[in-house]
């Protein structure tokens, strides 16, 4: 009896930690309306080809005092900076990211142009073969694009883009970003499974992934 207990728990706690060795996919989606009210994303449109993610969450902790002692450590999410590097950019990848106006076949940048708010997925590889998923629900790629170009010495010297956004809690209910690792996933996780198959098609929502 103890043995077959303990072999179950051995394998309700069984904890997969796999290294990220890649990164692809990434996707963007316009959100609709994010408020008090509701949270609605377009439809995810395909990103360039993606080279690397680079995510920053950043949190503040905040001590309160009493009885020459710390009574209590507050935590606050602060937001999450993004930089994408990827091989290139459209000009109609352009006008979706920073709110520039495309059109005729031109590009035209303003100073009053805004970048829109935006849904980003992607996903990273484990070197077990194996996809971590994942969603950032709202923010803007308002800091602009690095980019650089140089003359042909010899050979040729492909060079890339980065982009930086700040991402941030959605209104309605304070999330930020929802993700699947399918090296943990167990035989009860079926809405979870359902979701990987088709990441990219929607902003997924938990409670409403298999939908």
């Amino acid at each position: 009896m103890s043995e077959t207990v303990t072999q179950l728990s051995e394998t309700v706690t069984q904890i997969v930690r796999s290294r990220t060795c890649g990164c692809r996919d990434f996707y963007i989606a316009k959100t609709k309306q994010n408020d008090a009210t509701g949270y609605v994303a377009g439809v995810p449109v395909k990103l360039a080809r993606a080279i690397k993610a680079k995510v920053d969450e950043k949190w503040t902790s905040e001590k309160i005092y009493s009885d020459d002692g710390t009574e209590e450590v507050i935590n606050s999410y602060e937001g999450t900076d993004v930089e994408l590097e990827v091989n290139a950019l459209a000009p109609q990848d352009r006008a979706i990211l920073f709110g520039q106006l495309y059109e005729n076949g031109f590009l035209v940048k303003s100073s009053d142009d805004k970048a829109p708010e935006v849904a980003i997925g992607w996903r990273e590889r484990k070197l077990n073969g194996k996809y971590e998923f994942k969603w950032l629900y709202a923010g803007k790629f308002a800091e602009g694009i690095s980019e650089e170009a140089s003359t042909k010495e010899g050979k040729l010297s492909p060079t890339t883009k980065s982009i930086k956004g700040s991402f941030y809690e959605r209104s309605i209910d304070n999330l930020y970003e929802i993700s699947v690792d399918e090296s943990n996933l167990v035989d009860g996780d079926t809405d979870a499974k359902t979701a990987i198959k088709n990441w990219f098609s929607k902003v997924q929502e938990k409670d409403s992934a298999a939908a």
